[in-house]
């Protein structure tokens, strides 16, 4: 099964794919307004994996903030606190409970969260297409140009100019799923927000190659 842990640090740190462009036009449309003047971004959100039974498990939850290009900071909160911080270099994993913090170097490539607040690596590393509009939301799928052994395809599910949820399949048919509540486009941010400093004492482990 997805871990949260595992799965948000490799997909925050995805290896370069080649440069192609093929995004349908009415997929380009409802992304231009998802970023029409989008430079920050803040959300209360769910995270589970979806079983074939129709049941959810896995169920996390917390908040989420981001920035153009390339920063992020997830806050878990339940059932366990957790930090994830990528500062656009680097990406933390922080877990208070074991006194360990984790960090590996930022690859923006293939996250599917950028596609939120980055046009240019979106449309670099993925075949965007309009798939269905359904019970007021419009999906979009995005394929990896190249084999991802991470990702199958993304699903994104678009409402007026925010996206509400993210789907992302893998080669082993499992997907999890990231639900967004309360969006706030453009919130104030501190200048520290996508900035973490092991605490005194705590481990950490540089993760890398994985």
């Amino acid at each position: 099964m997805f871990k949260k842990t595992t799965f948000l640090f490799c997909v925050l740190t995805f290896s370069n794919l080649s440069i192609a462009d093929e995004v349908s036009s009415d997929a380009n449309v409802l992304l231009s307004k998802v970023r029409n003047n989008l430079s920050a971004l803040k959300a209360e959100f769910i995270q589970y994996e979806w079983l074939e039974s129709n049941q959810k498990t896995d169920i996390n939850s917390g908040t989420v903030w981001m920035q153009a290009p390339a920063q992020f900071r997830w806050q878990y909160i339940e059932p366990i606190e957790q930090l994830i911080v990528a500062d656009g270099k680097q990406v933390w994993v922080y877990d208070e409970d074991l006194e360990q913090v984790t960090v590996k170097a930022q690859d923006n490539s293939l996250n599917p969260i950028y596609v939120i607040i980055n046009d240019e690596l979106s449309k670099q590393h993925y075949d965007i297409k309009h798939e269905v509009n359904s019970q007021g939301l419009d999906w979009l799928s995005l394929t990896p140009k190249l084999h991802s052994e991470e990702v199958k395809s993304v699903w994104l599910a678009i409402k007026g100019d925010v996206i509400t949820q993210i789907k992302v399949f893998n080669h082993f048919d499992q997907t999890m799923v990231f639900e967004f509540m309360q969006v706030q486009r453009n919130p104030e941010v501190s200048d520290d927000l996508f900035t973490f400093v092991p605490p005194e004492g705590v481990d950490v482990i540089q993760a890398i190659g994985e």
